[in-house]
């Protein structure tokens, strides 16, 4: 009989992990991984920028667009520790994503509105992907019934 590991089910290494990295949820994390970037340097841009002009409005702006980037990195870095409930934030990114899009999609913000469209879509075929779905209830504890057969 062996005994349960000490470190618990919240440690994952390389040996735990149902296979390589499928690559299309690589590239799905890596699209929203520069989302997240991008986020973060806004918010930052905003502090430092927009405080001169409006200090309450921008302070407020840049936490909540910080807070939001870092969860939405962190959410992907957690998907490619093949933790699936990390997959519920980052589609709801997404979607939130797409509509921003498409209340951009005016002059002068057309251009900024197709490249987050585009990135959001692409992000959400990866993370829906058949490869990246199977990668990740394969090795997810947490996973449970009918669903882990996919």
């Amino acid at each position: 009989m062996t005994s349960p590991d000490p470190a618990g089910p919240s440690d994952r290494t390389a040996a735990s992990l149902p296979g390589p990295v499928p690559t299309a949820l690589r590239i799905g994390v890596g699209v929203i991984a520069l989302q997240a970037l991008v986020v973060v340097g806004y918010a930052l841009t905003e502090l430092v920028y927009g405080a001169v002009e409006r200090s309450g409005t921008a302070v407020a702006v840049a936490v909540f667009l910080g807070a939001y980037g870092v969860g939405i990195g962190w959410a992907a870095w957690l998907v490619l520790q093949c933790r699936s409930s990390a997959r519920s934030p980052l589609v709801l990114a997404q979607l939130l994503h797409l509509g921003l899009a498409w209340n951009m999609r005016d002059e002068p913000t057309t251009l900024a509105a197709v490249v987050l469209a585009v990135s959001a879509v692409l992000a959400l075929l990866a993370l829906f992907w058949r490869s990246s779905h199977r990668w990740l209830l394969a090795g997810d504890p947490d996973a449970a019934g009918p669903l882990q057969r996919v």
